[in-house]
């Protein structure tokens, strides 16, 4: 008797495409959600720490009105640090330089 080969497939059934559409929408869920927690306690740790010194820790932080920039300084003694938000630094040099040229045309016309 001659042996016959057979080839057998095997037809993955509804089920298992269903079980992985379940598993990537949990796992997404579960990132989206694991995001929210980590935004909210981001969130909620700098409010905590809102009016601390990056630097001594403590919260003494005073708001200093610079022309149209609020700087923020540690009034702790022995600390003093300065904190700048993003730009700060940018205005205040510019705001100096505007009125260094001020400055100097002015003075430079008493020698005219």
């Amino acid at each position: 008797m001659a042996r016959k080969t057979v080839s057998v497939s095997i037809i993955q059934p509804k089920k298992a495409s269903e079980d992985a559409y379940f598993a990537e929408r949990d796992k997404k869920l579960i990132n989206k959600l694991r995001e929210d927690v980590s935004s909210d306690s981001d969130k909620n740790y700098r409010d905590e720490h809102k009016y601390h010194c990056f630097r001594c820790g403590t919260a003494s932080l005073a708001e200093v009105d610079e022309g149209n920039v609020k700087i923020d300084i540690c009034v702790n003694k022995g600390c003093g640090a300065v904190h700048l938000d993003p730009g700060e630094l940018k205005e205040i040099l510019a705001t100096n330089q505007q009125s260094l040229k001020s400055t100097r045309s002015a003075f430079l016309s008493l020698f005219k």
